[in-house]
């Protein structure tokens, strides 16, 4: 059975790691870019997505918009597929309070603390 990396997989903090502390606390480790780590809380999202194959398609996503090349969104798409959510590999669009966006691809245990989260505000 597959499973998520864990990984930013494009945009701002790409390559960067995604950790889930408990069940309301995941953040992006900053050690591969020595820099701070990123925790993924109301006061540092304004708003986040969950990619799906529709959303992909349509184009309808304020995140993804002018973001990404269109050969990332391909590899998106293969990750964005139901049958990827059945296995528990999200694809998560991330905009910062900075204007930093960035596309998480989580399992399960880590999208819910950060829905939980983001859901307390």
């Amino acid at each position: 059975m597959a499973s998520a990396r864990n990984i930013v997989i494009a945009g701002d903090y790409s390559g960067c790691r995604v950790f889930c502390m408990s069940a309301k606390l995941a953040y992006i480790s900053g050690t591969m870019k020595k820099i701070e780590d990123v925790y993924l809380t109301p006061e540092n999202v304004i708003r986040y997505e969950l990619m799906t194959e529709d959303i992909i398609r349509s184009g309808n996503s304020l995140l993804l918009t002018g973001s990404l090349d269109p050969a990332c969104l391909l590899k998106v798409r293969l990750h964005a597929t139901p049958a990827a959510q059945n296995k528990g590999i999200y694809t998560v669009a991330v905009k910062f309070q900075d204007d930093k966006r960035s596309l998480l691809e989580i399992d399960e245990r880590t999208y819910r603390a950060f829905v939980r989260r983001m859901q307390e505000a």
